[in-house]
């Protein structure tokens, strides 16, 4: 009995050290996005993102308490007051428990810092 409880543990600690690897690394991705090569437009990329994971899901549809992201100016408002950073790029907790691919979350954060036009 013993010898299946300490199996179980290195393994479960192996899975932990693979799960907080890959999180370590997308952070370093993120930190180190070069924005001139990621098409970061809100028509042709944010837009389809939010439509996708936040709007199709209900949480953040027209009049949501939560954020309506069915248009540019209830997305920018959830921008402006950084709850998009901290909640999709930093923490990844958008959308609950899948979050979003680190190919979108670039392109987020790359129209965040581009200042979150309408364009």
């Amino acid at each position: 009995m013993k010898g299946i409880v300490k199996y179980t543990s290195l393994i479960l600690a192996g899975c932990l050290l693979v799960v907080s690897c890959k999180k370590n690394k997308e952070e370093n991705e993120l930190d180190d996005v070069d924005c001139s090569t990621i098409s970061a437009s809100y028509n042709a990329n944010i837009k389809a993102i939010t439509t996708a994971n936040c709007v199709s899901s209900g949480c953040h549809n027209a009049g949501s308490s939560k954020g309506d992201f069915t248009t540019y100016a209830g997305l920018k408002a959830v921008a402006d007051k950084g709850a998009l950073e901290s909640k999709v790029i930093k923490s990844n907790a958008m959308p609950p428990s899948t979050g979003l691919g680190i190919e979108d979350r670039k392109k987020i954060k790359c129209w965040l810092n581009s200042g979150a036009p309408n364009n």
